[in-house]
């Protein structure tokens, strides 16, 4: 089963592993309303996703979090 994260989840790990590089869910929206991240929606009855509730598949995260120069290994280890 692939692994899904939220956008606050990504947020937290690319800001606290990515040498002072901020990244807050607002940028990670950005990329969403753009079209380099396809998210899904989170179902309405459950809660605790943070400002937005979206959820990425880990493959294509590890896959747009390369082509913009971030390090994966440090978000998902086996990347």
């Amino acid at each position: 089963m692939e692994r899904l994260y939220t956008l606050a989840t990504i947020a937290h790990k690319l800001s606290a592993s990515n040498r002072g590089r901020f990244v807050s869910e607002d940028t990670l929206m950005s990329w969403v309303r753009n079209g380099s991240l396809q998210v899904e929606r989170v179902p309405s009855n459950k809660r605790g996703y943070g400002r937005y509730p979206y959820l990425v598949e880990e493959a294509h995260l590890v896959k747009v979090l390369q082509d913009k120069g971030y390090d994966t290994t440090l978000i998902v280890p086996n990347a």
